[in-house]
């Protein structure tokens, strides 16, 4: 926080794609916010089709060829500028903070190791049950998991893993690592971005204060396991991991789990399931296809020293 020079800054992109009315209830959120912050806003619209509030002071950057997720994030935090931000917010379009979580991601962030911070994320509403409540990346398996134990979002702690969905990233940090990596469309961006800041030894920090409304799948169907949803997916699940010799093997455990599953969508869920099924093969074929793929220099760590 700005402390005695004013309140603090921060920059906020939210991330547009499809349907404008959930990113206009995110919009509102972010300036119902009672927070002592300023707030410069930033619409990424990977649509060409939102339009702004109106008196809302609110910059619409029209990306109608839709990078993707991380690269209208990206594109968004550009367009933000050099203001002396004490927080870059991301937030998917399906997203609506909680009073309060400006502040508290602000002061999350203060000290020179914090690199992101974020908090607990509510389905529906915020009574409703927990999504995230704190989350760590399993190396055994190459997967995240998330806590949603109430107990665990009112412990505020160093976390491995911070959703993409709303993200505060000190400005440093996002400097540093370069943002996120314009080769992931959608979903795994948020692990990348996290494990990149952590080999550049930057603290993810989770606040309870920092509370937010997820309404999830509002644009992939990620909530009923769409095709679009299974095959981006598994498309980028292994590009995170290094070095080479570690994605090899989560290349053939993935294999075999992919099979798996496929073979049972296809067999319970009739001709949707033979959908999601193909679905899923379609973008586990493009994981094995890039697993080769170089791995930036300046990146590399060996996945154990996490």
């Amino acid at each position: 926080m700005k402390g005695t020079s004013g309140p603090a800054l921060v920059g906020v992109v939210v991330v547009h794609h499809g349907d404008p009315a959930p990113t206009r209830r995110c919009l509102v959120s972010v300036f119902a916010d009672p927070s002592p912050v300023l707030r410069t806003v930033v619409v990424a619209d990977n649509s060409g089709n939102f339009s702004p509030l109106a008196g809302a002071g609110i910059r619409v950057l029209s990306l109608p060829h839709n990078p993707g997720f991380g690269a209208g994030a990206n594109a968004g935090v550009a367009a933000l500028g050099e203001g002396d931000f004490a927080a870059l917010v991301i937030l998917n379009h399906d997203v609506e903070v909680l009073p309060g979580y400006l502040a508290a991601v602000s002061q999350a962030l203060v000290g020179d190791r914090v690199g992101a911070a974020g908090g607990p994320l509510y389905l529906g509403h915020a009574a409703g049950p927990l999504w995230y409540a704190g989350g760590r990346v399993n190396f055994l398996l190459g997967t995240v998991s998330q806590s949603r134990s109430r107990r665990q979002a009112q412990r505020a702690r160093e976390v491995g893993f911070l959703p993409g969905a709303a993200l505060a990233v000190a400005p440093r940090a996002w400097r540093e690592v370069g943002g996120f990596d314009p080769a992931f469309f959608l979903y795994n961006e948020d692990l990348d971005f996290c494990l990149r800041l952590r080999r550049h030894g930057y603290t993810l920090r989770f606040t309870p204060q920092a509370a937010a409304v997820h309404h999830l799948g509002a644009a992939t169907g990620s909530h009923q396991r769409s095709p679009l949803y299974l095959e981006h997916l598994s498309r980028t699940r292994l590009r995170p991991f290094r070095p080479l010799p570690y994605r090899l093997y989560l290349a053939a455990l993935h294999t075999v789990y992919v099979v798996v599953r496929a073979l049972a969508l296809a067999a319970s869920r009739g001709a949707e399931g033979r959908v999601q099924a193909r679905a899923l093969l379609r973008g586990h074929r493009v994981a094995l296809s890039t697993v080769r793929d170089p791995l930036p220099a300046a990146d590399f760590a060996p996945w154990a020293s996490l």
